[in-house]
């Protein structure tokens, strides 16, 4: 099933499912981001899913802040994405809730370690990888995206990832296209997600 017609940046909100059909193997992105070969395996063959609650609340009272100073007037609403990874059979769950603002959060997941991230909405024509740029400007359904920035400075990896929506085969799927770069390497991938029923 795709995405529902009425879904579309800034709403991600609902239970997202990764279809492997469309998606690249992640094997190389894992590879040089350092997760161990056997999780690499493991994740290979698990059924991932995203549940994504997107909110908005006035930074200065308090709801739903997490203490950490924002980018924009405390007096306008931020958006914050509150992301729960579910990977089956497995131990790699995760779950946080991030301002998309463009401050940075400090973070420690199962599967990537420790990791500096931001996440902010952007134009898709201020997306950093010219190979994403160039494609999501063209075939995005909507010319603003969420970019995801994270570093992992002990693994010595960078990650540009751009949340969208774009049509694929005539339905409207939320993707993830990640450029990774580590060192001379660089590894671009996209991860499509159909939501679930």
């Amino acid at each position: 099933m795709s995405a529902l017609e009425s879904k579309n940046l800034p709403d991600i909100t609902g239970t997202w499912i990764l279809n492997r059909k469309y998606s690249t193997d992640p094997e190389d992105v894992f590879a040089l981001q350092g997760v161990p070969w056997i999780v690499r395996k493991a994740l290979k063959h698990a059924r991932l899913s995203l549940q994504l609650w997107q909110t908005k609340s006035n930074a200065s009272s308090g709801g739903e802040t997490d203490g950490s100073p924002g980018l924009t007037d405390a007096s306008e609403p931020v958006t914050r994405l509150r992301l729960k990874q579910v990977v089956s059979p497995g131990n790699f769950d995760s779950e946080g809730t991030y301002p998309v603002d463009g401050t940075p959060q400090e973070l420690s997941l199962p599967i990537f370690g420790d990791l500096t991230m931001r996440l902010q909405f952007i134009n898709t024509s201020g997306i950093l990888e010219d190979v994403i740029r160039e494609k999501l400007e063209k075939f995005s359904i909507n010319k603003e995206v969420i970019q995801e920035l994270a570093k992992n400075s002990t693994k010595g990896w960078d990650a540009e990832v751009i949340w969208g929506f774009e049509e694929i085969e005539g339905s409207k799927y939320l993707t993830r296209n990640i450029s990774t770069t580590k060192g001379n390497d660089k590894v671009i991938a996209r991860m499509v997600y159909h939501l679930e029923n």
